[in-house]
């Protein structure tokens, strides 16, 4: 097996130490000395740790959001034919890409997945320039759960919709590294949770 470039060796201490212990909590030189580096390594390769961050994003980010966007322009082609489009459809088009980066990434994907749920736990992403580099991802899904679920109004499925986003990914990242058909059994079992939180009525609704 080759070894990895010093720059993926980086890349692969500051995701973990990222994960572990948030973007504050880590320093540049901390990064270096666990990867075995001298103290300017990573300056050389990234510059700063923003550039870092955009760069182990970047690693991973596309081919996930490229699955996604399949799954999503199969929804956008059901929801303009005869077939219904549900809530659990469309949470799957945002789930599934993230449990086949755990099922076939092994632990570079759980790692990965840590630290994304720890940016976005931190408040450390910025949305912006995700939605900005990444197009066609989240934004896409809110006229699809408007579609699903026309009873609520916007405000409100903006709303549950990221709590959904936190749950799944909360739970997919600290689960263990569950392959084959437990982590089908633990990704059906999420689907059913937030797909119930999602299609919950309104508060004095009745059904």
């Amino acid at each position: 097996m080759a070894r990895p470039s010093t720059r993926e060796k980086l890349l692969d201490c500051a995701e973990q130490m990222f994960a572990d212990h948030g973007l504050e909590g880590v320093s540049l030189r901390a990064i270096n000395a666990e990867a075995g580096l001298s103290p300017a390594a990573l300056h050389y390769h990234f510059g700063t740790k923003q550039a870092l961050v955009e760069a182990l994003l970047e690693r991973r980010m596309p081919a996930l959001m490229e699955r996604r966007r399949l799954l999503l322009d199969g929804l956008d082609a059901k929801a303009t034919g005869p077939a219904s489009v549900s809530a659990r459809h469309v949470l799957d088009a945002l789930m599934r890409p993230m449990a086949e980066m755990l099922a076939e990434g092994g632990r570079p994907g759980l790692r990965y997945l840590r630290f994304i749920h720890r940016l976005r736990s931190d408040g450390d992403i910025d949305e912006a320039f995700v939605a900005q580099r990444y197009p066609g991802g989240v934004d896409r899904l809110v006229p699809l759960f408007e579609r699903a679920l026309p009873h609520l109004p916007r405000p409100l499925i903006r709303f549950r919709m990221g709590l959904a986003i936190d749950v799944m990914l909360r739970s997919l990242a600290t689960s263990p590294e569950a392959r084959g058909p437990e982590l089908v059994a633990h990704a059906e079992a999420l689907l059913d949770f937030v797909t119930g939180a999602m299609e919950a009525p309104v508060r004095g609704e009745t059904r």
